[in-house]
């Protein structure tokens, strides 16, 4: 605007004749933009042009001021050069509709031209017969019927008159000779960013992340129930406590009599815990001076279930499988000096295990087989279950794949906890 206001002296005197704010827009509107038709354009080159002077236009017939001053507005007026250009589009689609040729169809001879040639091919004795009315009878009946077969074979042979109008680019509407511009398809909304990471590590050999959102990622393998532990795991930090370690460990009593000295003499494992083999291995400290120990295995009802012979070393294995998803209690015996010293002796608590239920076991036998490296699963899969020796081996190597990971981190501690608690 400021461009043209210094250039046209016109539209300056009309500026600078407003009063107020008001008028100085009348002005802009309709002297210098012409935005409305009823109001008078002071300048040429700015306005719009009509639709005959847009068709005129297209079709290179605008004389020349006329045409110079077309193009000097379209190249401000956006509106105009968009009628412009669907008008060209319109006369490009028609183009070849509007090159056919039409004739008009031939006239056929009028009727006295067959009459005359009918006339002419009868023979000589018809034309000049010794009876007028015999012949001329015949000469009628030849030329009705001669007459009827032109007209039927004209008719049948005449092709039908097609009738295409051209309109004229200045008798048609301007809404009409511009073409609808095909519709835009809808712009996609943006997508939103991502939600943050809120868990990260390394598992499996691959990576494994949860998103705020807890979309988990890297875990696609595995199957849903897998993923779900996953989940929790990983958003909350925690190892939970299994059900299966319920009543394996219970604060020290006096239900077994009065307390021996043992001079550190104790059990080692099973103790708390919850095992994998249904055949383990009793381990304890030694007493000094003993001269052989003794193991006793009882069941939940305090029904001894087995007994070892006279020992001198320091374990002995099962000499048969358990009975899978029992609680059992045991303690060994050490003779000295003729007298039994028993451990655990109270205060301190039955040394009492788990054996794992069959179905868990083949659980986590398929899993270990089919998922070998996915440490963090595999030591999640073993806390649940209560085997917390294993869940600590999977998860110390979960650790040592993210060494900077405090989530590692923190997962190997609890379970480790767990174990010195003998939870």
């Amino acid at each position: 605007m400021s461009e043209h206001l210094g250039g046209c002296e016109a539209c300056r005197r009309l500026i600078e004749s407003a009063t107020d704010a008001d008028a100085t827009y009348s002005a802009l509107r309709f002297g210098v933009f012409a935005e409305e038709a009823e109001a008078p354009a002071p300048h040429a080159a700015h306005a719009h042009l009509t639709a005959e002077q847009a068709a005129l236009y297209v079709d290179n017939d605008l004389p020349g001021e006329g045409l110079r001053a077309a193009a000097a507005h379209l190249t401000v007026c956006e509106q105009c050069a968009l009628a412009v250009d669907d008008l060209r589009a319109f006369r490009e689609q028609v183009a070849p509709s509007l090159a056919r040729e039409y004739r008009p169809e031939p006239v056929p001879p009028p009727a006295a031209g067959w009459w005359r040639r009918a006339v002419a091919s009868l023979p000589a004795p018809f034309r000049a017969s010794p009876m007028p009315a015999f012949s001329a009878a015949l000469a009628a009946l030849l030329l009705a019927v001669a007459g009827w077969l032109i007209w039927r074979t004209t008719r049948e042979a005449r092709p039908r008159q097609e009738v295409v109008v051209s309109p004229s680019p200045a008798a048609t509407p301007a809404y009409a000779t511009a073409s609808p511009s095909p519709a835009s398809p809808p712009t996609p909304a943006p997508s939103p960013p991502p939600a943050p990471e809120v868990a990260r590590l390394n598992d499996g050999g691959g990576l494994l992340t949860l998103d705020g959102e807890g979309k988990l990622s890297g875990a696609d393998h595995l199957p849903p129930a897998y993923q779900s532990l996953l989940k929790k795991a990983l958003a909350s930090g925690r190892v939970e406590r299994s059900s299966n370690l319920k009543g394996l460990v219970r604060p020290p009593s006096e239900l077994m009599g009065e307390g021996q000295p043992g001079g550190g003499f104790s059990v080692i494992e099973p103790a708390g815990g919850v095992l994998l083999t249904d055949r383990p291995t009793f381990r304890w400290t030694p007493l000094e001076r003993a001269t052989s120990y003794v193991v006793e295995l009882y069941d939940g009802n305090f029904n001894l279930v087995a007994a070892s012979p006279p020992l001198t070393g320091r374990s002995w294995a099962a000499p048969q499988p358990l009975a899978r998803g029992r609680v059992y209690a045991w303690q060994v015996k050490a003779t000295r000096d003729g007298q039994e010293v028993t451990s655990p002796h109270p205060p301190a608590p039955q040394a009492r295990f788990r054996v794992l239920d069959r179905a868990k076991a083949n659980e986590l036998t398929r899993a270990r087989r089919a998922y070998p490296s996915s440490h963090l699963m595999l030591g999640l899969l073993y806390a649940e279950a209560g085997l917390l020796e294993e869940a600590e081996r999977e998860l110390r190597l979960l650790q040592k794949a993210n060494p900077g990971s405090r989530l590692a981190r923190r997962l190997l501690g609890q379970v480790r906890a767990l174990r010195r608690r003998g939870e």
